[in-house]
């Protein structure tokens, strides 16, 4: 008995630092509202939650963009999800942890919005710290998402909800790491994974991660000039909560203030090679 009250002493504790068994269960006792949903083909369509889901690996805790789905099934494994804020405010990276998702009609356009609540500070790593740590909210990062079929999403993105001053923001377009390992430039030329490493700053106007069975490319495109970083990880992280899983691949944004709205796109197309 002593001993199993030490591993659940543990395990409180670990989920205290770093929740994701108590994520799991949730999913399982209590029902979820479905994503919204938008179609890009009969084969592709895109996922948005209005809380954490899906919960995978590192980032299980904290909110996602728009899910990739292809065939009916999440591309996104531990990404971020097409489209979301990461606000950099005196040297501490912000992330969220709470959201609102409504959609718009005009006809056969749908629009889905995501406000995402800056509520949530990445904290280095340390024995009993919180990695991600709840905060005082900074404000909100709004998101609409217009999508047009059959392969463009329009991103604007709407930083008048911050409150407090920021020194940059990243607006983040990731799928996972295994689904996505082949990278393509505005020129065509592909790199594997491996090569493009987790942080490679270019201002290539577009750029792209081509699915494992060249079935599926997404491609995020801003005016040229504009600093973005590519990149891709898929390791396990240890730490003293545990072992956590990494596997992403995506183009992020890099915007400087001052800076109200900001817009780009991102294309998913179906490839005729796909097997």
């Amino acid at each position: 008995m002593a001993l199993l009250a030490l591993l659940l002493l543990l395990l409180a504790i670990r989920e205290r630092y770093d929740p994701f068994l108590v994520l799991f269960l949730d999913d399982v006792v209590r029902p979820k509202p479905v994503p919204l949903e938008a179609a890009l083909s009969d084969d592709v369509a895109l996922w948005l939650y209005e809380d954490t889901r899906p919960h995978v690996g590192k980032v299980a805790s904290l909110q996602k963009g728009l899910v990739l789905v292809h065939e009916g099934r999440e591309l996104i494994e531990e990404g971020y999800g097409f489209g979301l804020p990461i606000v950099v405010a005196g040297d501490v990276a912000y992330l969220s942890r709470h959201a609102a998702v409504s959609v718009r009609r005009d006809g056969d356009q749908v629009t889905l919005v995501k406000a995402y609540t800056i509520d949530t500070a990445d904290r280095p790593t340390r024995f009993l710290r919180e990695k991600y740590e709840d905060v005082d909210p900074l404000g909100t990062v709004v998101f609409s998402y217009t999508v047009r079929p059959p392969d463009t999403i329009e991103v604007v993105v709407d930083f008048g909800g911050l409150e407090a001053s920021w020194d940059r923001a990243y607006l983040m377009s990731e799928q996972g790491a295994i689904n996505f390992p082949t990278y393509q430039d505005g020129d065509g030329r592909t790199w594997t994974g491996d090569e493009v490493g987790r942080w490679h700053a270019t201002e290539d106007a577009v750029g792209c991660w081509i699915s494992q069975a060249e079935a599926v490319r997404f491609c995020v495109e801003t005016e040229p000039g504009r600093r973005k970083f590519v990149g891709r990880e898929r390791y396990n992280q240890y730490r003293w909560t545990g072992i956590f899983y990494l596997s992403w691949s995506g183009v992020d944004v890099e915007i400087d203030p001052p800076v109200e709205r900001y817009s780009y796109s991102i294309s998913v197309e179906a490839l005729d090679g796909g097997r």
